[in-house]
């Protein structure tokens, strides 16, 4: 989640690729780690910041069957 929106993991890296790593072609998880890194974020302590600041995890429990990224429209 990102502000009110699911997004699919290749949107979530494209959404927050910094321009310094294009060229590297790093995983999302790497992406998630650099921009966290940047913004002094902790991002596995999820109650310390909102999804608008910085992309949550769905959790299993909250995943909907019908929910689409909300960019490409896959079903998540």
């Amino acid at each position: 989640m990102f502000g009110e929106q699911a997004y699919c993991t290749d949107c979530i890296r494209d959404l927050f690729l910094p321009f310094d790593l294009i060229d590297d072609d790093p995983t999302v998880e790497q992406v998630l780690d650099f921009v966290a890194r940047e913004r002094g974020i902790n991002r596995y302590d999820e109650n310390s910041f909102s999804a608008y600041q910085f992309p949550k995890p769905i959790g299993p429990e909250e995943q909907l069957d019908s929910e689409r990224c909300g960019l490409c429209h896959r079903k998540l």
